[in-house]
């Protein structure tokens, strides 16, 4: 069957125009959207490319830290094995802090216990030898001994009251008078001759536990001191005797 158009020409030709430009606006809109998709993946590319460059350059910068790092301890290497050898040799020097005889905390506290009108002339002593396997806090046996030689006025108390405030130390026990003689010509007025005896106790960790190599205070052996010192000399205050 044959179709027959009964549009006038006039209808016709505009029909057949306004198809031809529905598709040329479709082509339009669809070649600006795939110009949009261009700009957004080429802004994309452009951005991971920045980012890639960042990272690279972070790369780069780490590698030459770690280059300066691996040649800091390449430096170091001589000494890698100090602190092994420290670990080593603590418990000997431990043991040696340990158990060592204070010698200048004894002394501070020996010139507490000394009688205003008495004065040491010597003193010979040796103490307790040096045990690093001592562990517990005790006494090292055997115990050391010391001997004094002084000189008092001639009131016999002067030397009396020495040799019991000598036992009031931590260091001293077992305290005795060897000899004490009138000396009347080798002062100007007479004095006491005397010689003291005593055990010289060594009290482990009484200066700590361990020895600190960081110049720390060990284990509050300095505050324990000063409580001693002020101990002894509160006892030497409250003693009669001293004045005469």
């Amino acid at each position: 069957m044959r179709r027959i158009n009964l549009l006038p020409p006039e209808e016709r030709r505009r029909g057949g125009g306004g198809g031809v430009g529905s598709q040329g606006t479709v082509l339009g809109i669809l070649l600006i959207l795939g110009a949009i998709m261009l700009v957004l993946v080429i802004g994309i590319y452009l951005l991971m490319l920045a980012r890639l460059n960042s990272i690279e350059d972070d790369i780069v910068q780490l590698d030459g830290q770690i280059a300066q790092q691996n040649e800091q301890i390449a430096s170091l290497s001589p000494y890698q094995d100090i602190q092994a050898r420290l670990d080593a040799k603590k418990p000997i020097a431990d043991g040696i802090f340990r158990t060592r005889f204070s010698w200048d905390e004894f002394l501070q506290g020996l010139a507490f216990v000394i009688p205003e009108r008495t004065a040491l002339d010597s003193m010979t002593g040796q103490a307790s030898p040096i045990n690093i396997e001592v562990e517990s806090e005790a006494s090292l046996s055997p115990s050391g001994a010391i001997t004094f030689t002084g000189i008092a006025l001639p009131q016999y108390t002067n030397v009396a009251d020495f040799v019991v405030r000598m036992n009031n130390l931590d260091f001293l026990a077992n305290s005795q008078l060897n000899t004490a003689e009138l000396d009347r010509e080798t002062f100007a007025e007479p004095a006491i001759n005397f010689e003291v005896a005593s055990q010289l106790i060594t009290e482990v960790g009484g200066n700590g536990a361990e020895l600190r190599i960081d110049g720390g205070p060990a284990d509050g052996s300095a505050s324990e001191q000063e409580n001693t010192d002020e101990d002894i000399a509160s006892d030497q205050a409250s003693r009669p005797g001293d004045e005469r």
